[in-house]
């Protein structure tokens, strides 16, 4: 199965979900432009109403590929081999690699947040039973599941769940406030990596009962190929001197 993080060469359909992607990206959904879409994916305007009917079902379908692959995505990492500890951390290093890859996925997130705070969203409803929900529900037991083996401190696992995902929200969210702050771009590579670091190293001083032997973890991690899938919308895959420690 293909999906706009793994197209089928010349697929009509998800050449133009990547196209609209970019387009909401830039403008979100009441700025954007359906001849902008069609003239960047390189087909009729025509195809993408008989593919799509209309901009607002474009949009539909464009937050669905999105969330569709961000959660295969983190319920993989979730899913994987090792301890709880060891899941958890790969998440929080998979999810701020993934917000610090493609932009444009994280925009259009950010443009649908800020329609849901002022009641705007018809799609929240969907986005929190079908993604978010499963999503959050499952770091709730992987992190339950360190508690009861000792190797997580005690913590309120839905709030360790929050704040374990807000931190990486919060720093490219708040990218414009802290490029002025501090008169340097966050997403440029050095800041990236002082902020991967901190992140993981947040994290474990966070969860492990054995705070040392988390941060150990951490350090590890750092130094690992990232968990990132194999083709990425605007192709910034971090490399290893990108995504480790400096």
């Amino acid at each position: 199965m293909s999906s706009p993080l793994h197209p089928r060469p010349g697929d009509p359909r998800e050449t133009l979900l990547r196209s609209a992607i970019a387009e909401f990206a830039e403008r979100g959904e009441a700025g954007a432009r359906t001849d902008a879409i069609a003239r960047a994916a390189g087909v009729n305007k025509a195809l993408l109403h008989y593919y799509f009917g209309t901009k607002q079902a474009l949009y539909a379908a464009a937050l669905d590929a999105i969330l569709v692959g961000l959660k295969e995505y983190y319920l993989g990492i979730l899913a994987g081999p090792g301890s709880a500890g060891s899941r958890i951390l790969r998440y929080v290093r998979a999810n701020f690699d993934r917000m610090a890859s493609s932009r444009d996925y994280a925009r259009v997130l950010g443009h649908e947040m800020m329609r849901a705070r002022s009641g705007e969203s018809a799609s929240l409803p969907h986005m929190a039973q079908s993604y978010f929900g499963p999503l959050h529900a499952r770091v709730c037991e992987i992190l339950q599941e360190g508690i009861r083996s000792g190797e997580f401190r005690r913590l309120d696992p839905a709030q360790t769940a929050l704040s374990l995902t807000g931190a990486n929200v919060f720093y490219f969210i708040a990218a414009p406030v802290l490029a002025e702050m501090t008169d340097r771009d966050p997403r440029e590579p050095d800041m990236l990596r002082l902020r991967r670091a901190a992140i993981l190293d947040h994290a474990a001083a966070l969860l492990f009962e054995d705070r040392e032997a988390g941060r150990v973890l951490a350090r590890l991690l750092l130094e690992a190929p990232p968990d990132l899938p194999p083709d990425l919308n605007e192709g910034t895959r971090p490399s290893r001197d990108t995504a480790s420690q400096p």
